[in-house]
């Protein structure tokens, strides 16, 4: 049985953090702001989803990213991801008991925008590795066959470890793996693995 959604608390803690790293880089991404962005984009799937349902789906992202320092790039991204559906089977209701077949119970996604910060490493074998993280605002949302249950907000972090190669000056191929952290109570933390590509 599912635990119906509630708004999530957030603290102040919570929105300090988001104003200090916004003042801190704030400097270096007014100085980058007349630079093009690098827009990059993601597609795969989520696994590991705890919570109800947990059966993970399709994920997906956009970002935008600006220099702020020689390895350092900062921007935003919107990002969706769908943790699963529940199924139950339809039996005879004439007590026989015979499969009549699946009938999708509830469904959850979540989707947000958050602010990104990329750190590049140094490229080896031609391989150019990163790491990612954010920090934003996710809307976690039920819906039985398309008409909505139930939906609250929540604050969220993630951490991901990304690899692309270069394909020329602009563009880069890769894969990614990120981990999402969620403060509330009914859908915590999920893992989302990714193909990748940029565009400079």
């Amino acid at each position: 049985m599912t635990r119906r959604l509630a708004p999530a608390r957030v603290g102040r803690t919570h929105w300090a953090w988001i104003v200090a790293t916004v003042m801190l880089l704030a400097p270096g991404f007014a100085r980058a702001a007349a630079w093009r962005p690098e827009l990059e984009a993601s597609l795969g799937g989520t696994f590991g989803v705890q919570g109800t349902p947990n059966e993970g789906g399709p994920s997906g992202s956009l970002s935008a990213l600006w220099p702020v320092a020689e390895r350092l790039s900062f921007g935003v991204m919107l990002h969706a991801d769908d943790a699963g559906s529940l199924v139950d089977s339809l039996r005879d209701a004439q007590g026989h008991g015979l499969p009549y077949g699946k009938i999708e119970q509830l469904h959850r996604a979540t989707w947000g925008a958050s602010w990104r910060l990329d750190a590049r490493l140094p490229a080896r074998f031609g391989l150019a590795p990163s790491v990612s993280a954010t920090w934003g605002y996710y809307r976690i949302r039920d819906d039985v066959r398309g008409t909505k249950r139930d939906e609250a907000g929540s604050v969220g972090v993630s951490l991901a470890a990304i690899v692309r190669r270069s394909f020329g000056r602009r563009l880069a191929l890769g894969a990614g793996v990120r981990g999402h952290w969620l403060f509330n109570d009914f859908e915590d933390r999920f893992v989302s693995a990714a193909l990748e590509g940029a565009w400079r």
